[in-house]
């Protein structure tokens, strides 16, 4: 009785589940999760708690530190401060209650054991770093399983690629046997484009998912001037070719928006790999930074001064703005973060806020050094892995789709040219009493090809060597990861072949078949 009566004024235990149900849900409902990369999230989260807890720092600051990342994980750790924060609930049961509700396995088991730690008072700097271990090797194995998923795909899609386009080829030289007619071959174009759009969508599910510039934008010189090209000499091409489609057709109009790609793309795949170079240094710099700090027992602005600077590798320069900026007596936080910008990775951008935040509040220089470089060094090995892949089936893309758009364009011109031979020469015979002899090829159907509508079919290869066009651009694209405006390279490259092959292979067909059929006459 008593329990019913405090459940209705709001105080008992199905008052107070209703409350935590209800709050959980407003904050998920306002942070969408991002599935695709959690564990990515989730490796980052526990180092740089693990990084903060070197600095016995309270539990109230590492969660709310953790929950101001902007992190898929993000979204758990606001729900626990916002069930410590309104329904009073301590960490471990807040912890609890939002496993508890999770559909996410890997989050549901990491806050349990987070929940269990907690309760029993164990040394939290050692949990979190046992944690990020166990998370980075479960990122790891999961990152290692799509590398090889992805090296699977990468062939199947080749052999995908080549087995679409010979529908359409195959279906186009059947006509000189037997009439299809439009149904067939408009059947022929559409399970062409399924299967080239089903395996772009399959490498795009197959590749791991993982942030190369920083979520906050572009914001390093080559990046800035990467965008810029793309909105101006991206933008402008695009409006000249869509005026050389009216006046010239559509291979000059795709020769020309893929030229203006190019720039904007060739910027940002330069940066790419700048950026795997620095990603690649971070760690040596952060682990050589807290070492340094710890042995000499000064700060880190000190410290950046005694360290060799030939051992930073290509962050050299940046280091030494950054030390230059600090000594000029600016604000450290403003100095490392005019830093981040300026290199314009995610990666360094994680790390450096593993290994610089934790050094604020007071963090062991050495321990956090360790966390920030075992991080950097952990994605970068597998970044590098992941490359060995997706380099050699961006190279290999080039020549497939040259090759499978040249052959679409000259089997169709081949055949319009001699359906037009065939329609010259197509004078009834007469025999010995004059009258004309039957022609049996028309009356059983063969050779019914002259009487195709090539301007029908024209378009439907036209749409194929689009689709091709568009689907080997982005393939690569998705195995190899980065910004979209990187897409822009692989998509000029893949528009000039296919606008060259429209202009040269049509002349080309024509002066082939003129030579073969010159003896003849």
């Amino acid at each position: 009785m008593t329990t019913s009566i405090l459940d209705r004024l709001g105080f008992g235990q199905r008052a107070k589940d209703k409350a935590e149900l209800d709050l959980v849900e407003q904050v998920r409902a306002s942070k969408k999760v991002d599935r695709k990369q959690l564990q990515f999230d989730l490796f980052t989260a526990l180092s740089y708690m693990a990084s903060l807890a070197t600095a016995k720092a309270s539990r109230e600051v590492m969660f709310i530190r953790a929950a101001q990342m902007s992190l898929a994980s993000s979204p758990y750790f606001i729900e626990i401060n916002t069930l410590v924060k309104r329904l009073k609930y301590d960490y471990s049961e807040a912890c609890r209650a939002v496993s508890d509700r999770v559909t996410e396995p890997e989050v549901q088991s990491l806050l349990r054991r987070m929940a269990g730690s907690l309760n029993s008072g164990e040394d939290e700097a050692e949990f979190l770093t046992r944690e990020a271990n166990v998370m980075a090797e479960l990122y790891v194995a999961r990152y290692e399983r799509d590398i090889e998923s992805l090296r699977k795909w990468t062939d199947a899609y080749s052999a995908l690629a080549v087995s679409a386009g010979l529908i359409v080829v195959i279906s186009i030289i059947s006509m000189m046997i037997w009439s299809l007619g439009p149904g067939m071959i408009l059947m022929a174009g559409f399970a062409t484009c399924g299967v080239v759009a089903t395996g772009t969508f399959i490498l795009h599910a197959a590749a791991p998912k993982e942030g190369f510039t920083r979520k906050a934008g572009l914001t390093s010189d080559s990046q800035v001037v990467a965008l810029k090209l793309m909105r101006y000499v991206g933008g402008g091409g695009l409006i000249i070719a869509a005026l050389a489609l009216l006046l010239f057709g559509l291979g000059p109009a795709l020769v020309i928006g893929g030229l203006s790609l190019l720039p904007a793309g060739y910027m940002m795949n330069k940066d790419h790999k700048r950026l795997a170079s620095y990603d690649s240094d971070i760690a040596t710099a952060t682990r050589m930074l807290g070492g340094v700090t710890d042995a000499i027992g000064t700060t880190v602005s000190d410290a950046l001064s005694k360290v060799d600077r030939r051992s930073l590798g290509s962050l050299q320069p940046y280091f030494m703005s950054l030390e230059v900026r600090v000594r000029s007596g600016i604000s450290s936080d403003r100095c490392w973060n005019r830093f981040i910008k300026e290199v314009g990775s995610e990666l360094t951008e994680r790390t450096t806020r593993i290994f610089w935040d934790a050094l604020t509040i007071g963090g062991n220089a050495l321990h956090t050094g360790k966390n920030a470089a075992f991080f950097a060094s952990t994605i970068t090995l597998l970044r590098q892995k992941r490359d060995l892949v997706s380099n050699m089936f961006g190279v290999l893309t080039i020549p497939l789709h040259a090759a499978m758009v040249g052959l679409l364009l000259f089997v169709i011109e081949v055949m319009e040219m001699f359906a037009g031979e065939l329609s010259d020469a197509n004078a009834p015979s007469l025999d010995a009493t004059g009258a004309p002899v039957p022609e049996i090829a028309s009356v059983s159907g063969y050779n019914t090809f002259a009487n195709v509508n090539f301007e029908f079919l024209g378009i439907i290869v036209t749409v194929v060597i689009l689709v091709f066009t568009f689907a080997n651009a982005f393939s690569p694209w998705f195995a190899s990861g980065g910004h979209r405006i990187r897409a822009a390279y692989n998509l000029g490259v893949m528009m000039i072949v296919s606008g060259l092959a429209m202009v040269i292979i049509p002349p080309m067909a024509q002066a082939v078949f003129t030579a073969i059929s010159a003896p003849a006459r």
